[in-house]
């Protein structure tokens, strides 16, 4: 099964800020690619199906984060 862009993820700092991306392919690349890199002081993140905005799952910073879910 091809996955392009399956999930938009809403991040969770420690200063109560959120912030949302809406095409991300790979959670785990997301996470320690981009968000360890660019944001690392985040805490953690809502995965949601970016076609129909249903809530998938959260992750939180130091967890097992699979690719796809």
């Amino acid at each position: 099964m091809a996955h392009k862009n399956d999930y938009s993820v809403t991040v969770f700092f420690p200063s109560g800020e959120a912030k949302k991306w809406g095409f991300v392919n790979g959670l785990n690349y997301f996470a320690s690619n981009f968000l360890d890199k660019k944001h690392s002081d985040w805490k953690y993140f809502n995965v949601y199906d970016r076609r129909n905005g249903k809530y998938l799952k959260r992750f939180y910073k130091g967890n097992i984060i699979p690719d796809f879910l």
